[in-house]
Order: C-alpha cells, then sequence, then structure tokens
C-alpha cells in the first residue's frame, strides 16, 4: 500500500481561516461561528506515522520519507490552482457549516490571496514536503 500526505496545505488552509477572520472583521460572520469550526485535517510528520503504523501491526514500513511534489508537467508552484483544488475538497465542509453565501465569499477571497503566498510556496515548492510511505503487509 502507498500513502502520499501533502504537508503544503496546512498553509493554503491558513489562507482560508484568514479569510473567515476577515469576514468576521467586517461584520458579515459571528466570531462563534469560525471558532466552532473544526476542519478534520491532520498532516503526519514521518514520526507520528511510523507510531501508527507500529502501533496496527498490520503492515511494516518498506519506505518512508518526505519527498518533493515538483510535477513533471509544470514548471512552478502555482498558489491558485491549489486553493481551487482545496475549494473542491473542502467546500462541503464550509457550506455545512457557514451557508453557501459565507462559503462562497470565503472561497473567492482566499483565491484573491493567492498571490501573497505563491514567493513562499516557490521557495518551499522545491523542498521535501509530501510524505511518501510505502507499506506491506505482515
Amino acid at each position: 500500500m502507498v500513502l502520499i500526505s501533502p504537508q503544503l496545505s496546512e498553509r493554503l488552509l491558513k489562507c482560508f481561516g484568514s479569510s473567515l477572520v476577515d469576514l468576521v472583521n467586517e461584520g458579515k460572520l459571528d466570531e462563534s461561528l469560525v471558532n466552532s469550526f473544526n476542519m478534520p485535517i491532520y498532516f503526519p510528520s514521518p514520526e507520528d506515522m511510523t507510531k501508527v503504523v507500529e502501533r496496527n501491526g498490520c503492515f511494516s514500513i518498506e519506505r518512508i520519507e518526505l519527498t518533493y511534489p515538483k510535477s513533471k508537467l509544470v514548471d512552478e508552484a502555482d498558489a491558485k490552482s491549489l486553493m481551487i483544488n482545496l475549494r473542491v475538497v473542502l467546500e462541503g465542509l464550509f457550506i455545512n457549516h457557514f451557508g453557501s453565501k459565507i462559503a462562497e465569499e470565503a472561497f473567492t477571497r482566499t483565491i484573491l490571496k493567492s498571490e501573497k503566498i505563491s514567493a513562499w510556496m516557490k521557495i518551499n515548492y522545491k523542498k521535501a514536503c509530501q510524505l511518501f510511505v510505502s507499506l506491506k503487509r505482515k
């Protein structure tokens, strides 16, 4: 079994959070809604993944490493595209908690902020930011 866990996404999720805070500061969203929002996402470190696999006992780790997700199709990271992809994954959670109007505004604002983190992404895109794990059933 092969598992791949992106590590870059945590930074992008913080951009979504900052858009929600902006809506609170503008009086368009109640702060208690933001405080009660929980995104069930976890980005395990190699150490955390090793502990879980060992505790489970059903698999042995054949290979575990941090890799970089450099695409053979695209020369450099594109923050806007990654944020749009995250939207596809998270939009249902946002709509269920905040309603479609607030979710739409938060995602639109976040995509507009993508230029602010593009420089950070360009620096970090070639660093090891993707956990690769190859498991073998015992």
